[in-house]
């Protein structure tokens, strides 16, 4: 009996042994797996399936992250005075237009996290808010391979876009399905959007671009990472219908002294000689007032109330009170007894300007200015403001131009 239980006892021991060399072996097949640590500074990461290609090829881990502007501006699509300009802004714009670009790296990292294979794939959405009408418009999306190292088969990548303020975003570009990309292929297409601004009113609008792809052969990765495009302005207060313009740019003016005359040269003698009160220059810009009872006080402030009221004088044909700043604006109105009162003339194709009164210290002019140019200059200024969406107390320059 004795025998039998040290038996037992000894097949007890062996199996007990046995199932803790087996635990042993099965907790020492998990480590790895379990003690695998995220690599850092790669973006988003995942463990590379078991048995693929790309794990006999030496990678544990597939990355994506969104790295930066685009490294390679010079490829880019139109408008390419924008989306190739060297700045490496990730936002390039004009008050009409914008070049967004951006780029994503996707990354084979070993077991120790150092990078055995990369792709780098640019993205450029270039927009021209002018191309469409109403308070809507078009990104015409590129997507290139920048760089691939051999070891990677290829790339997808899927693009989509949401936008804040009053703004509704379009489908995501490819109808939402992703685009394969191979060494030095490019893909195109489209982002939208359009602008719900309510009649008068004034939304202040910025789109955000999601990104996803993996590496072909590898577990799908969704980057985590968005980037912002430009801030745009969409609105419904100027001209018949709304439109958008993008944020940081001044707004202007340009009128022609060909088409303007003697109109267009008063304003630019302004700007030139009235060196303490050159307004309506870039460091100077005139506040346009909305309000037509205000432009026309200030008109009457400048033209035809006294103490010294404008007198047309003889020798300019139908001669007209011009003044400038312009009474649209907050900085016009003043009493045109203060201003300097000068005669623009063209001699043989040249242009001269007589100062008849008051000095170069003045805070405005009065200029004696054919109406047709006159009222001309007046339409090109009222055209501007639709065009150039010059809202109710923005600022912009005038510029006058041969």
């Amino acid at each position: 009996m004795k025998r039998v239980r040290r038996v037992l006892a000894a097949l007890v021991s062996l199996a007990l042994a046995g199932a803790l060399l087996t635990l042993g072996a099965s907790s020492a097949a998990a480590a790895p797996a379990e003690s695998r640590v995220t690599p850092r500074g790669h973006g988003t990461c995942a463990v590379t399936a078991p048995g693929s290609r790309l794990q006999r090829q030496g990678a544990a881990w597939t990355c994506l992250k969104v790295a930066g502007p685009d490294p390679a501006p010079a490829r880019a699509a139109a408008p390419a005075d924008l989306c190739a300009d060297p700045s490496g802004n990730r936002v390039v714009s004009t008050r009409h237009a914008y070049c967004t670009r951006e780029s994503v790296r996707y990354a084979l990292l070993d077991d120790k996290g150092q990078e055995i294979g990369h792709a780098l794939v640019a993205i450029v959405a270039p927009a021209d808010l002018k191309a469409v009408a109403g308070a809507q418009w078009r990104e015409d999306i590129s997507v290139f391979v920048a760089d691939m190292t051999p070891n990677i088969p290829g790339v997808t990548l899927a693009l989509s876009s949401t936008c804040s303020g009053q703004c509704i975003a379009g489908a995501p570009a490819w109808g939402g399905a992703p685009v394969v990309l191979r060494a030095n292929e490019k893909k195109e297409g489209t982002l939208t959007y359009s602008s719900t601004v309510a009649n008068g009113a004034i939304s202040f609008i910025q789109p955000t671009y999601q990104v996803q792809g993996e590496i072909l052969g590898a577990t799908p990765i969704h980057v985590s990472g968005s980037w912002y495009g430009p801030e745009v302005r969409c609105d419904a207060a100027v001209g018949n219908g709304p439109g958008c313009i993008v944020m940081g740019h001044l707004a202007n003016v340009t009128l022609r002294k060909s088409l303007y005359g003697a109109a267009a040269v008063a304003y630019e003698w302004a700007q030139k000689n009235l060196t303490a009160n050159n307004f309506g220059t870039a460091d100077k810009p005139l506040l346009r007032d909305a309000n037509k009872t205000n432009a026309e006080n200030r008109r009457k402030q400048s033209c035809t109330m006294g103490p010294l009221p404008f007198r047309p004088d003889p020798t300019v044909i139908n001669d007209s009170c011009d003044e400038f700043p312009f009474a649209s604006s907050t900085q016009g109105g003043t009493n045109g007894s203060l201003c300097a009162e000068i005669i623009p003339r063209q001699v043989n194709g040249v242009w001269s300007v007589k100062l008849v009164r008051g000095t170069l210290g003045a805070p405005c002019i009065r200029a004696h200015v054919p109406l047709n140019e006159n009222t001309g200059a007046g339409g090109e200024l009222g055209r501007a403001v639709v065009s150039d969406r010059i809202i109710d107390h923005e600022w912009y320059q005038v510029i006058i131009v041969p």
